[in-house]
């Protein structure tokens, strides 16, 4: 017969967090019926579950073993119930950089509302998608070279690399009279030197050297960098255009680079991802909106 599931739960909180007022306080009961919950459970197993060091506690060996299968247990059981609950309510998850969000997906967010008013809509920071999906959402946008998109992907966004500074930065550095002159001054990256590498071959431009200077993950603490003067910096038209109307930012060339870069719709898990009407209904909404923004543009 197994231990009754509060016993198992309050000892995967003591476990989790190393003391039994830690999860007293998690489990909102007392510290008392912690210590009774696992002294029951102990009493059952046959076996020391925890070693007591003044108000911290460590785990046996014993221990260890079944707090493995406990932390895997209600995991999975957490994990299906906030699945069920956004099921029931019709919620889709989708998890965007910061920079696509406020620039891309914002202005059309009330299009989404207009066409599908019953489902809500929950967007979660993501930068990596490649690295696992730890934020259990139905949907992932990824940032990708577009030599590098993945052949199950489907494509938002294509974007136009430009070279972008302060004006403070070319008073400070400048004139910057050629591409090239920029391997000696201060640049910033996003992510990895990849925006830089494609923008230096596309103008012609060699580096002798690997390119330095620091990288971010975030593009808008990239952008702001740049407005206050710390680098130049590889922006992405049309999502810096509001950047260059207010004059935050300026061109440093006029050039007209085919796009390297842009913004996929990755397809993770076929089954998770497509299985709910309403997940489906989002999917199809973001392609509407590629669709129109390609019909303008032509």
């Amino acid at each position: 017969m197994l231990p009754s599931l509060s016993a198992l739960r309050a000892f995967d909180a003591a476990a989790r967090r190393g003391s039994f007022r830690a999860a007293a306080d998690h489990l909102s009961i007392t510290p008392t019926a912690i210590s009774h919950h696992i002294r029951g459970l102990e009493d059952t197993l046959g076996v020391k579950l925890f070693e007591r060091a003044g108000r911290e506690v460590r785990l046996t060996e014993d221990g260890k073993r079944l707090a493995e299968t406990t932390g895997q247990a209600f995991g999975m059981l957490d994990d299906t119930v906030r699945a069920l609950r956004r099921t029931s309510r019709k919620v889709v998850r989708l998890a965007a950089g910061p920079i696509f969000t406020a620039r891309w997906l914002m202005p059309r967010i009330s299009d989404l509302w207009e066409q599908h008013p019953g489902i809500e809509l929950e967007v979660v920071p993501h930068y990596r998608p490649r690295m696992g999906d730890h934020t259990q959402a139905d949907i992932v946008i990824s940032w990708e070279r577009l030599a590098d998109m993945p052949g199950s992907a489907i494509k938002l966004l294509e974007l136009h690399p430009v070279a972008i500074a302060s004006k403070g930065y070319i008073d400070q550095h400048g004139p910057v009279r050629a591409p090239g002159d920029l391997l000696a001054l201060p640049i910033l990256h996003q992510r990895n030197h990849w925006g830089w590498l494609d923008w230096f071959a596309a103008m012609d431009v060699q580096p002798e050297a690997p390119l330095r200077g620091a990288v971010f993950e975030d593009a808008n603490v990239l952008l702001r960098g740049a407005a206050e003067g710390q680098g130049a910096v590889v922006g992405w038209l049309p999502l810096i255009e509001q950047d260059l109307r207010e004059g935050r930012v300026v061109r440093l060339f006029e050039e007209k680079i085919t796009p390297t870069h842009g913004y996929f719709v990755v397809a993770w898990d076929g089954t998770r991802t497509r299985s709910r009407r309403e997940t489906q209904d989002v999917l199809d909404w973001l392609i509407s909106q590629n669709r129109a923004q390609d019909t303008q543009g032509a």
